[in-house]
């Protein structure tokens, strides 16, 4: 079960802007290889990113763009935007944690003993 953490909110709110201008930008790229933009995600959500990896190497790019193209923009939208938001949520929980750790130890060396 997932609880609240801020660093894990911190950190998914970020992977959401950065998926919020992957999609702008593809969404106005009139001409060229929009599927490009997809690919800076597939470092930026690993291990998430494996799961899109084999549909679109297989299937081209859909002329008629984007909004019509399942294998190469719904469905990195949906791995992404919902399971490498998750991750991104877990990895932020886990620095939380790491750094709540550290901070805990060094108030308990600056204590004086006694």
């Amino acid at each position: 079960m997932l609880r609240f953490s801020l660093a894990g909110v911190i950190m998914a709110a970020v992977h959401i802007a950065i998926l919020a201008y992957t999609l702008a930008r593809i969404l106005v790229t009139v001409t060229g290889d929009w599927t490009v933009y997809w690919r800076m995600f597939l470092a930026l959500d690993f291990p998430v990113s494996l799961a899109v990896v084999p549909l679109t190497w297989i299937a081209p790019p859909a002329p008629a763009g984007p909004l019509f193209d399942f294998a190469n923009f719904w469905w990195p939208l949906a791995v992404h935007g919902v399971l490498g938001t998750l991750w991104w949520y877990i990895v932020g929980m886990a620095i939380g944690d790491r750094l709540a750790g550290v901070r805990a130890r060094r108030a308990d060396r600056s204590r004086p003993k006694g």
